[in-house]
């Protein structure tokens, strides 16, 4: 199931909302990416992340468009190494020919 965010510029930075929650912002002023709080928004629990979406809804801001861009950047990336790793259900376990 596609999974759906907005990116949208707050009072104090740039946010990403599921909905009209604010599950993700980046301070305009110190423009720190903190991993941690970008793992619990998109990753922990039960959140959907085999597809992720965020639409730009910010416009003509360079600064906004740079700080999109890594999020969608990053999120792809991880997108990609996820389906490069095996599934547990069809992980096979070969026998080893000396183990009788």
């Amino acid at each position: 199931m596609k999974r759906t965010l907005q990116f949208r510029s707050t009072e104090d930075g740039y946010a990403c909302f599921d909905n009209k929650e604010n599950i993700f912002e980046i301070s305009k002023a110190e423009l720190q990416f903190d991993v941690k709080a970008f793992y619990q928004a998109f990753y922990s629990g039960d959140k959907d992340f085999e597809d992720i979406e965020v639409e730009n809804c910010v416009s003509d801001d360079k600064e906004a468009r740079r700080v999109y861009e890594c999020i969608t950047q990053l999120i792809a990336k991880i997108k990609e190494k996820l389906s490069e790793m095996p599934d547990d259900s069809e992980e096979e376990v070969e026998e080893d020919p000396s183990v009788e």
